[in-house]
């Protein structure tokens, strides 16, 4: 018997919208990894070919996820499923 997740990201892949799927469901787990203390000054803005942008309210929270990057990445992963993120990249949002 195949379990569903088996089946579904073929499906994801043949309709051409596995990677916006992925990137949505990063979306949702990011927030949850960086705490709440640090998710209102960050947010997942995309993801692409494994790197996601990660919008910060600073340089000083860009320099300590940085630091933290491997831990985010695995945390990722692992609440996903599967090694999605590869490695983080920052941008300063606009406020």
């Amino acid at each position: 018997m195949d379990r569903l997740s088996d089946l579904i990201d073929p499906a994801l892949r043949g309709l051409g919208v596995r990677g916006r799927v992925r990137e949505v469901q990063v979306r949702d787990v990011f927030n949850n990894v960086v705490g709440p203390a640090l998710a209102p000054m960050c947010q997942a803005i995309s993801l692409e070919r494994g790197v996601l942008l990660v919008g910060v309210a600073n340089t000083s929270l860009s320099h300590q996820l940085h630091l933290d990057s491997v831990r985010v990445v695995a945390l990722l992963n692992e609440r996903l499923g599967t090694a999605a993120v590869r490695r983080l990249r920052f941008t300063t949002l606009e406020v």
